[in-house]
């Protein structure tokens, strides 16, 4: 029986590949079957992702690496063991946003997207996909461990 580990947020330019390297070169990893679902409401980066796998799965040897990958949520987390999350909602867009408008109107913000005011909304953004992704965690698979790498993380949570 395989081990399903799901990453959401796998067609990050930033996250995604560092998770799939993480994966396909862990030494206990390599011992067992894991079904590697990517998921990612960006369809084509998502493919170039699942290239990716596919081109270290045949470098490394790692024929014990099932990947696939889906654009819907329900079918990415149905009976997996494991949830990766780094989601971002049109991040440079509001990134930039969060930064800015704080210090237009005379508030402190600290470079960086996860203090200050616009880390407030950069939380509150974050929070209705985050509560999706949980809910249906809780329909398809009630026992798997979650691990969130969305921003800010100590909000998300």
């Amino acid at each position: 029986m395989s081990t399903k580990i799901t990453v959401i947020g796998a067609g990050s330019a930033d996250f995604g590949p560092l998770i799939i390297h993480d994966v396909f070169l862990s030494d206990v990893l390599a011992n067992f079957p894991i079904e590697f679902m990517l998921m990612d409401i960006n369809a084509k980066s998502l493919k170039d992702k699942v290239a990716h796998c596919q081109y270290l799965a045949e470098k490394l040897g790692r024929k014990n690496i099932k990947v696939s990958s889906t654009t819907n949520l329900h079918e990415a987390l149905n009976n997996t063991n494991f949830v990766i999350t780094a989601i971002e909602i049109k991040r440079f867009h509001y990134w930039s946003m969060d930064f800015h408008i704080p210090r237009k109107y005379g508030f402190k913000q600290i470079y960086g997207e996860n203090g200050g005011p616009g880390g407030i909304f950069h939380a509150l953004r974050n929070f209705s996909p985050m509560l999706e992704i949980a809910r249906t965690m809780e329909q398809v698979c009630p026992d798997a461990l979650l691990m969130n790498f969305t921003n800010p993380r100590t909000k998300t949570l």
